[in-house]
């Protein structure tokens, strides 16, 4: 989401460095939010709402820049790409190669997937605590139709008490027809998150139907910080 950023004394009052910081310029002069800063502003604007009505207007420079700080606690990344052609996807099912022992025909007037796989793997822990979390998801569509579908994915982030933290839906920008498919996305956990369980839900969608939905337990463990457990 695109947000036009001003560097008014207003807006550094509410974020200060976390929005400054994050403002980036367009082509045609202009500037945006990174998709991460939108996170800080909204936390930046909550926060300030509450410091205000308990401490005036010193409370709100100090609860904007708490907010702020809040709204960094999830980032996110996202790109899509091609990795593998039409012909070479389809030839793949159709011979029953790639680990596949049955064949599969590949229809002959539309384009539907046959595949989606995630990987969820975590990183080290930043300067700060926080500790990035990449999921990685993997789609295979086949068919010889003339429409391109329409392709998106699904992402949602739940604490360890089942509670939404984050919800998102990507479309694979990079689907022209059939093929395979890859996906990345990355968010941040807290440094508080170690000893603690996250849900992670990805779900692939193409033309609003649901085809399948991938579910990872990421669990931080205080002696195995980068053990990650798979949920079915």
């Amino acid at each position: 989401m695109n947000v036009k950023c001003t560097k008014s004394p207003l807006a550094a009052a509410l974020a200060g460095v976390f929005i400054l910081s994050a403002c980036a310029t367009n082509q045609d002069g202009s500037y945006k939010y990174d998709a991460r800063a939108t996170g800080a502003l909204i936390g930046a604007l909550t926060g300030c709402a509450l410091g205000a009505a308990t401490h005036g207007g010193k409370g709100c420079a100090t609860g904007a820049v708490v907010g702020a700080a809040a709204g960094f606690l999830i980032g996110w990344y996202f790109e899509s790409k091609k990795t593998s052609t039409a012909e070479q996807v389809n030839a793949e099912y159709e011979n029953g190669t790639r680990n596949r022992s049955i064949s599969v025909e590949p229809p002959k007037d539309s384009i539907v997937p046959a595949k989606f796989d995630t990987k969820v793997s975590t990183g080290q822990a930043d300067s700060s605590g926080q500790r990035e979390i990449q999921v990685t998801s993997n789609t295979d569509l086949i068919g010889y139709g003339d429409r391109v579908p329409e392709v998106e994915q699904r992402y949602a982030i739940y604490d360890e008490k089942n509670n939404l933290l984050e919800e998102k839906t990507e479309k694979l920008t990079s689907v022209d027809g059939a093929g395979r498919y890859q996906t990345n996305s990355k968010f941040k956990l807290p440094a508080e998150s170690k000893g603690k369980s996250y849900t992670v839900k990805t779900t692939l969608v193409t033309n609003q139907k649901e085809y399948k939905e991938n579910t990872y337990k990421v669990t931080l463990n205080e002696s195995q910080p980068t053990q990650l457990a798979l949920i079915y």
